[in-house]
């Protein structure tokens, strides 16, 4: 049996409350679940939250399970607390390479099929799906990840998107252009085919990092990242497969040549999206469930947004970087915050050609800071220390104009607000030392002081 999203939540909670709070009270959909995720953060902290009560449902909420790139590795099977950030980006590789089919198994041994609600018993009311911030259009199905079948191939496919909801049994489902998902839309919209989809609500970490994967299969991709197989079941209403240890799975069908409107909606870059953004709507025709499921909810305006593929995505970028630059160091990835890099360079403009490829490598990160491997690039005290004293402003700053990809960016979001179209322009900032000659000494505390005096032995408690 897979491990799943208890599996998770228990290894967590066991790990202590800087990774695993609970709400002792019933709290209302709308808003304050969000609230107190932002409180939390205010004070340091994104441990995974979970809800047993919410009004109006019977189903206890989880979310925050993205909420720190501790959370991630311990999805992955790591233990942080041990092992460093490059050990981790090890285990990955290893889970990349090892792949593994999905195994089908009957319907009495998948924890999905424990609770179906079928055509006219279907209500989308009976799930807590959140209102999570004031000027959102409704409430959203934010963390569920959508499989579909390429219609060529009949391969399924996997993605995270947004889901408004508009009805008993009726969804919004907005699919950025670029994304898979929208690929296989406006397929299926030229064959003139339903577009059936399994939108599956709450499992383990790790099937939910690989969702996130472009360009893969990512049922293979989840056994991989899980260590063995994914079980899948057949859907109720749909030619689609569905992971049996799965919480909620909502079945339906989309006229992918038929659109309707979303937004707006609050973004992970801290601004509401516009309003009226085209979107597909699926007609749902099933629900299915575990007999105590628990709904997995996600934060879109919150820094879970943004580091849900991080492990992932610092790898990659850190295994590109290092290819070429042998003294790398460490990679910092923060989604449209940035990129910070550090490295030891070692002929004069070798930083500047690794925010290049920072830049060209991460479409969504505007800016890429290099700086020396002196520099923690995990604490933005240093990163902006060392933009401060070592970068030369009219030297030391590269501009890439014209790199696709700011659909969601407030200052170059269409033609029709600001005159830039779809397009964004990338900053590279080289925050490194000059090689061709001596540069100042950093002031630091002596090392072995440093290592071996105890603030407990000299301070009053």
């Amino acid at each position: 049996m897979n491990p799943d999203l208890r599996t998770f939540l228990q290894a967590v909670r066991e790990t202590g409350p800087e990774n695993y709070v609970e709400v002792t009270q019933p709290l209302d959909a709308y808003l304050e679940i969000g609230i107190i995720q932002h409180k939390l953060a205010a004070e340091g902290r994104n441990p995974v939250i979970y809800c047993p009560e919410v009004k109006g449902s019977s189903l206890p909420l989880v979310t925050n399970m993205f909420g720190s790139f501790d959370l991630l590795a311990w999805g992955l099977g790591c233990d942080p607390r041990s092992m460093t950030r490059l050990e981790i980006y090890d285990v990955l590789r290893k889970k990349l390479a090892q792949r593994e089919d999905p195994v089908w198994v009957d319907e009495d041994r998948a924890p999905i099929k424990e609770k179906k609600f079928i055509g006219d018993e279907v209500d989308l009311g009976m799930l807590p799906i959140i209102h999570n911030s004031k000027l959102d259009a409704g409430k959203y199905i934010s963390a569920g990840f959508m499989i579909a079948r390429w219609p060529d191939t009949g391969v399924p496919n996997a993605g995270i998107y947004r889901h408004l909801v508009m009805g008993r049994n009726r969804l919004g489902c907005m699919i950025n252009p670029g994304n898979d998902g929208a690929y296989i839309a406006r397929r299926c919209a030229e064959l003139g085919r339903p577009m059936e989809i399994a939108l599956v609500i709450g499992h383990h970490s790790a099937v939910l990092q690989a969702s996130q994967a472009k360009g893969v299969v990512e049922f293979d991709l989840m056994g991989g990242y899980l260590g063995e197989s994914l079980e899948v079941v057949k859907g109720e209403t749909v030619d689609v497969p569905v992971p049996a240890q799965a919480e909620i799975v909502i079945e339906g069908t989309i006229d992918a040549a038929t659109m309707s409107t979303d937004g707006p909606y609050a973004e992970y870059l801290g601004y509401y999206g516009v309003g009226d953004k085209p979107c597909y709507v699926i007609e749902v025709s099933a629900i299915t469930m575990r007999r105590d499921a628990i709904y997995h909810h996600l934060d879109s305006a919150h820094i879970e947004h943004n580091l849900a593929p991080n492990v992932s995505a610092e790898m990659s970028m850190y295994d590109r970087l290092r290819s070429q630059f042998p003294t790398l160091k460490a990679v910092n990835i923060m989604g449209w915050l940035g990129t910070y890099v550090s490295l030891q360079q070692r002929v004069p403009g070798e930083g500047k050609q690794a925010g290049l490829v920072a830049v060209s490598t991460d479409n969504y990160g505007k800016t890429a800071v290099v700086v020396d491997d002196d520099v923690d690039v995990f604490n933005e005290r240093e990163v902006a220390w060392a933009i401060s004293t070592r970068m030369v402003a009219d030297q030391d700053l590269l501009i890439m104009p014209g790199v696709k990809g700011a659909h969601l960016d407030p200052v170059s979001y269409n033609e029709a607000r600001t005159g830039r179209g779809p397009m964004t322009t990338h900053l590279v900032i080289d925050a490194t030392r000059t090689v061709e000659k001596e540069f100042e000494t950093r002031i630091e505390p002596d090392p072995e002081l440093w290592r071996n005096m105890d603030l407990k032995e000299y301070l009053k408690p």
